[in-house]
């Protein structure tokens, strides 16, 4: 690689480390996924809620007869009688049972509350002693299958014969996705203005006097790529270093286990990974090439990313495994491709020579978007007044 454009890289990486606002940047995005994942444990962590126990007074009023009428329960014949118990507070729970239980499916409960209740689950007690008196009217073998308290185990086999572990084979695939994901939304902006703001304050002429626009189009971009992979590492590494920690739990063990590790699948995923951010970073500083200000720059940044994430929108229709015509148009349309062929590989519904395309189109289209950039700048880094194509111009 040429010197001068090591030169260009060196200055931009180090003349962005050195800002405060950058590692804000870099840091903001984990340290808010670390928050929401503590909020949602505290969330949906148990909360103290009324139970029911041995001290709780229960009454029910079985008109259906599903109980015997010696229960202990059984201590109103009318619905009437039992909510006035209630509300004089002889006891805590009350049940009805209508005649017509098996045609309405329905059951009343009658208790006080105080407060909003939202954890209360005192009308599952009902259910629980229900099904106490029933099951010992059927076998045990019955009562398994009536509840379906057992689990299923599984088993899929690929079209080779082979054992099947679709999950495990998609989790290092949906791990490039992420992380291209990231990517594209802490730097998308940042390599779009890259270029434009330095053309705007005409900082590029002087550039240009020591620097060739190849050199310099070429070393921002390799900065922007090693900025990006601060961020992607500062967001993994934590991740990493608890699965490590927490290696001998048992949900770990599993997770870890599950796994699968296709060399394919990784070398296909590393050069569409790679080739992705060449495009995108691309198409970004092309944009910021050909348009004179910031200001016009700036309002392309949100349809670029609506088309790279494009794929998210039919998530379900890519995770299917289903190809149809909309499958294909994401993904070979050149800002969809990126998401939608690391989809594909991780679901396993591309074939070799699909994905041989995919992996082409990328190359040859990031080769292209770059060279384009370099040329464009070259010739409206000075006479930027003419830098915007007639078809964008308003």
């Amino acid at each position: 690689m040429n010197k001068s454009t090591l030169k260009v890289a060196k200055f931009e990486i180090m003349r962005q480390v050195k800002k405060w606002s950058f590692w804000l940047a870099v840091l903001a995005m984990p340290v808010l996924i670390g928050v929401g994942l503590l909020i949602s444990v505290l969330v949906s962590a148990p909360q103290e809620a009324p139970t029911v126990d041995e001290s709780t007074k229960i009454a029910i009023t079985d008109e259906a007869g599903i109980l015997p009428k010696d229960n202990p329960f059984n201590l109103y014949e009318t619905k009437e009688a039992g909510i006035e118990a209630v509300k004089e507070e002889k006891i805590d729970l009350y049940y009805y049972i209508p005649a017509d239980f098996v045609e309405t499916k329905k059951a009343e409960a009658y208790r006080i509350q105080d407060g909003l209740g939202l954890f209360d689950q005192q009308t599952e007690a009902l259910k629980a002693i229900l099904a106490e008196y029933v099951k010992n009217e059927v076998t045990d073998l019955e009562t398994l299958a009536l509840t379906g308290g057992y689990t299923i185990d599984d088993i899929k086999f690929t079209s080779d014969g082979e054992t099947s572990n679709a999950i495990g084979r998609a989790i290092i695939p949906a791990v490039f996705v992420v992380a291209f994901f990231i990517f594209v939304c802490v730097f998308g902006n940042r390599m779009l203005m890259t270029v434009v703001e330095e053309k705007e304050n005409r900082v590029s002429e002087m550039i240009l006097t020591a620097v060739s626009a190849k050199h310099l189009i070429v070393g921002k971009i390799l900065a922007l790529l090693v900025l990006g992979m601060i961020q992607i590492a500062v967001l993994f590494i934590p991740l990493v270093i608890f699965a490590i920690v927490s290696s001998g739990s048992e949900m770990m063990n599993t997770i870890l286990n599950m796994i699968v590790v296709d060399p394919m699948s990784l070398i296909s995923c590393i050069v569409l990974f790679i080739f992705s951010i060449l495009l995108f970073a691309g198409f970004c500083t092309y944009i910021g090439a050909i348009t004179p200000t910031a200001k016009d720059a700036a309002q392309f940044i949100g349809p670029i990313i609506i088309g790279v994430v494009l794929p998210f929108y039919f998530m379900q229709l890519m995770l299917s495994g289903e190809v149809n015509g909309l499958v294909e148009f994401l993904t070979y349309f050149p800002l969809s491709a990126p998401i939608a062929l690391m989809g594909r590989v991780a679901v396993g519904s591309i074939s070799t020579p699909g994905l041989i395309i995919g992996i082409i189109e990328l190359v040859v289209l990031s080769v292209v978007a770059i060279r384009l950039t370099v040329k464009t700048f070259q010739k409206n880094a000075i006479n930027f007044s003419v830098a915007l194509p007639k078809f964008l111009k308003k």
